[in-house]
């Protein structure tokens, strides 16, 4: 076992420490940081937009999503559903930004942020099961009887 990727996971006290929240905001970050390549026509611009549109989305939802788990559960978790049909609905325009564009190195990073987003959508329904109790995990399944 290596050590060095072990690290304590503190307790989650808003959803600022969910790491999901994170994660999704510095991608969210990124696609705002994206210019489109050089002689770029105005439909990639105009896709650009609607990503761009589209990626302050999920962070909002994972917010909210923490707040409402705990007053309405069924509701705070169609957020996270949500959430994951709008990363699905990002990494299709990334997609077809990618086709649009000749640009090799824009490219490259389209191609890192739909890797990502991947993850990201994956850790959203994982989240979502926990939270649903599809999934246990050592922590919500309380202490072993012997």
């Amino acid at each position: 076992m290596e050590y060095r990727k072990y690290r304590v996971k503190t307790t989650v006290k808003s959803f600022r420490d969910l790491e999901i929240y994170k994660r999704t905001t510095l991608l969210c970050a990124e696609i705002f940081a994206l210019n489109p390549p050089e002689g770029a026509n105005k439909s990639l611009n105009g896709e650009l937009e609607i990503l761009k549109e589209l990626s302050k989305d999920v962070p909002k939802y994972i917010a909210e999503s923490y707040g409402d788990r705990y007053t309405d559960r069924t509701l705070g978790i169609s957020k996270l559903e949500k959430a994951a049909q709008i990363i699905s609905d990002i990494i299709s325009k990334l997609d077809l930004i990618n086709m649009l564009t000749g640009d090799a190195n824009f490219k490259d990073i389209a191609l890192k942020m739909i890797s990502n987003y991947q993850v990201q959508r994956r850790k959203v329904i994982n989240l979502k099961r926990v939270w649903s109790g599809e999934r246990k995990t050592s922590w919500t399944e309380g202490p072993k009887a012997k």
